[in-house]
């Protein structure tokens, strides 16, 4: 991709969400159950290539335990094998030892920012519809569930005590209970993941993708009203697959992430890679797509679709709102 002058990248950049992979270890031991492949802290220094990454967030990879993945990043930390500044780690908040997981994960680390449980939940698991394979073995809904619903609100209670924020990653149609839980935790800051999860566009301009995005829409803005959450914007390959290659796609996608924009506020958006694996992975959380995409690309359209911003905008984006919402400054 040529990026022209206007165009060019900051001079700094906080990638506040990414993701290391050891599934030869006990805390990751549902990846290697899934076949997936080690993703290290030199592949990942590796990928990114020449870009002006200064501090990174790392985020939970479906551990099968917190604390023990908090531990190791911690590890690489100490070691000077990245740029780690802030740790969101994975509990299960419906748990009724909550409390006690909270507890040994902030202990394993000064660097833990925020809690990720991840919540995709449309349906049974089935590999099409939107919810994650997280998700396949409890086939609950922790947001709409009544019973599941009020164990996970319990949990998400602890998280203002303890100055920790939540990563929220659900379907679109889970949006409206996530927005009346966080309504009752103003003290809870909270980020949306990968602008929404809005699920596989067909960029058709048809009937299907008007409805998705009209739902995404009302939902979204509904949670942008409360002045404590945020959005990534990243996984952009999940809500169309393909957009890196076809300018039709692309241009869709750039009218999704400039509309997240508009509705957040440069404040309260934050660009980030996602990346593990390749670019397919990171970008559409599925092999075979997006094959050709790079960390050096994917920066290169973010910055290209906010060119006509001014350079304070710009910084918001690629760092300062995310050094401001994990609190690295």
């Amino acid at each position: 991709i040529s990026v022209q002058p206007s165009m060019a990248l900051p001079s700094c950049i906080v990638d506040c969400h990414h993701h290391f992979l050891a599934p030869n270890t006990p805390f990751h031991a549902t990846l290697a159950k899934l076949g997936a492949p080690e993703y290290t802290a030199a592949q990942y220094n590796s990928d990114c290539g020449d870009l002006p990454i200064t501090k990174t967030v790392h985020v939970e990879a479906l551990a099968d335990d917190g604390a023990g993945e908090v531990a190791f990043v911690e590890s690489l930390v100490q070691s000077g094998a990245c740029k780690v500044k802030a740790i969101v780690a994975n509990c299960n908040l419906a748990r009724d030892d909550a409390g006690a997981q909270l507890d040994a994960i902030q202990k394993a680390s000064p660097r833990v920012r925020g809690i990720r449980m991840i919540l995709d939940y449309d349906g049974p698991f089935d590999g099409e519809n939107p919810t994650h394979v997280a998700c396949k073995e409890h086939n609950t809904d922790y947001l709409r569930d009544a019973t599941a619903g009020s164990a996970f609100a319990r949990g998400f209670a602890l998280l203002a005590e303890r100055g920790l924020s939540f990563d929220l990653q659900c379907c679109p149609a889970q949006m409206d209970a996530a927005e009346a839980l966080f309504k009752r935790h103003p003290d809870v800051p909270v980020v949306i993941d990968h602008l929404g999860k809005l699920w596989r566009l067909k960029a058709d301009g048809g009937v299907e993708d008007k409805c998705k995005i009209d739902a995404w829409r009302t939902a979204m803005a509904k949670l942008a009203a409360l002045p404590h959450v945020h959005c990534k914007i990243s996984m952009l390959g999940s809500v169309v697959r393909g957009w890196p290659s076809d300018s039709a796609k692309e241009a869709l996608v750039r009218a999704l992430v400039l509309e997240t924009i508009q509705l957040f506020g440069v404040k309260r958006c934050m660009f980030n890679s996602n990346w593990h694996v390749n670019g397919s992975v990171s970008s559409s959380d599925a092999a075979g797509v997006d094959e050709d995409l790079t960390m050096q690309a994917l920066y290169a359209k973010f910055a290209s679709w906010v060119a006509h911003l001014s350079d304070d905008d710009r910084t918001w984006l690629f760092s300062r709102s995310a050094e401001t919402f994990y609190r690295m400054i």
